[in-house]
């Protein structure tokens, strides 16, 4: 972040690693990210008697497949008091909340999730990534008609991996990036980080950090961004 070479970054809280990485965070000077709501990995911060629809017997969350089946079984106050609880951990670690993402885009698994993640954007004055891109455009319109209801800065364009490829390279981002008009601001999804042995035994996305940090550095140290007038900035500039 220090090189520009991403500009935001977000917060897990449900994970085992938010506060070793809060404290490596501060050491480097960050004290404010976004979140990234979970509804499909790792254990909830809600008491899990409080939720019961949001979890397995052994209480953790679903996984991602099982919870796009059971959507209609979950309960939305449920979701509203586990997604407020993330939030409440995030602000007790001292952090200044600038956003909010979610984890597979589970914002997006219905219009009434959706419109919980606004009314909570809305809540606390932050704007919220755009994640409707893997919705088709029919799809998309209820979630249109949601959005319109609430006072949210939404993200324009979600530039990230495309199908035929399995990380975002300097080809598939910068084909993105010249389809993206004047007047957008895309954000760039990506997974980079250094890998360690912890991650290796949790996550899929492995190497693939690596490779996309390449694509990122390369573009950068080469001068693109600078040649095409563009500039890496912060959601914070989408509310002026």
């Amino acid at each position: 972040m220090h090189r520009q070479i991403v500009t935001c970054t977000n917060a897990q809280v449900t994970s085992a690693d938010f506060s070793p990485s809060v404290q490596l965070a501060r050491q480097e000077g960050v004290h404010q990210m976004g979140l990234h709501l979970v509804l499909d990995r790792d254990q909830p911060v809600s008491r899990p008697a409080l939720i019961p629809t949001l979890i397995k017997q052994d209480g953790h969350f679903w996984d991602y497949a099982t919870l796009q089946k059971r959507v209609a079984k979950l309960n939305l106050q449920e979701v509203r008091l586990e997604f407020q609880a993330q939030i409440d951990r995030f602000l007790a670690s001292g952090l200044q909340l600038t956003h909010l993402t979610s984890h597979h885009f589970v914002s997006t698994l219905s219009p009434a999730i959706y419109q919980i993640v606004l009314a909570l954007a809305e809540q606390y004055r932050v704007p919220v990534r755009n994640e409707l891109c893997q919705l088709s455009t029919a799809a998309q319109r209820p979630f249109d008609e949601i959005s319109r209801q609430f006072n949210v800065t939404l993200s324009s364009r979600l530039i990230m991996h495309q199908h035929t490829e399995p990380v975002l390279t300097e080809r598939g981002l910068t084909a993105q990036l010249t389809a993206t008009t004047a007047e957008q601001v895309p954000v760039v999804l990506t997974h980079i980080g250094w890998l360690s042995a912890s991650l290796r035994a949790k996550s899929s996305l492995t190497t693939n950090r690596l490779v996309e940090w390449q694509t990122l550095d390369g573009l950068k140290k080469r001068g693109y961004y600078q040649r095409h007038n563009l500039d890496c900035v912060t959601y914070q500039s989408l509310m002026k």
